[in-house]
């Protein structure tokens, strides 16, 4: 049960690290939207933010690209935000792989919530793999991104639910900070104009 257990997680953690971020292009979308309206990082989280550490956290994660002081097109704001999600989703759910294969969860039924939260995260990475591909498809895409991240969310969510009998475990908090960065990927894409009709 151990061996099969580690195997699913080795092959949830390839699915992630094997995500779509090559599909995107340098600044993050390969195909314009001339109706994108263009805002510098700072005018976008101010619009899509509600408090402050959500404000703080959108700073942060668009100043970490490249141009972040200018006005560019809110797609490449919103692929941005998805790239950090991405590799966010990468980078817990090698840490969980870490903690399982080294024996730091001990207990069968966390273990087994750390299975159910894993399945919530390839989930999510496939949902938010097609927010950076409609993102890259330019104004055509849009149509489909508020079905994609809305099942990002979902993702992290059954993640949660999961993890709710075992608040002190590491898996808990990653999983916080990785929900909020789905959402700040979604607050970002509903700044992209709907297709036209």
């Amino acid at each position: 049960m151990a061996k099969a257990a580690r195997t699913i997680h080795s092959l949830l953690f390839l699915t992630v690290l094997i995500s779509p971020l090559a599909t995107l292009g340098a600044d993050g979308v390969s195909r314009p939207c001339p109706r994108a309206p263009s805002m510098t990082a700072e005018r976008a989280c101010t619009a899509v933010s509600g408090t402050r550490r959500m404000r703080e956290l959108c700073l942060r994660t668009l100043r970490a690209g490249a141009g972040a002081g200018a006005a560019v097109p809110v797609t490449r704001h919103a692929a941005a935000a998805v790239r950090a999600a991405l590799g966010s989703y990468a980078a817990t759910v090698a840490a969980a792989t870490s903690l399982l294969d080294g024996g730091a969860v001990p207990v069968d039924d966390e273990k087994a919530a750390f299975g159910a939260c894993m399945v919530g995260y390839g989930r999510a990475r496939m949902a938010m793999a097609r927010v950076a591909a409609d993102l890259a498809a330019g104004c055509d895409g849009a149509a489909d991104l508020r079905a994609g991240y809305t099942a990002g969310l979902r993702g992290m969510d059954g993640c949660r639910r999961g993890l709710l009998g075992y608040p002190a475990s590491p898996l808990y908090a990653r999983n916080l900070a990785d929900r909020n960065v789905t959402l700040l990927a979604a607050l970002l894409c509903s700044l992209v104009p709907a297709p036209l009709a």
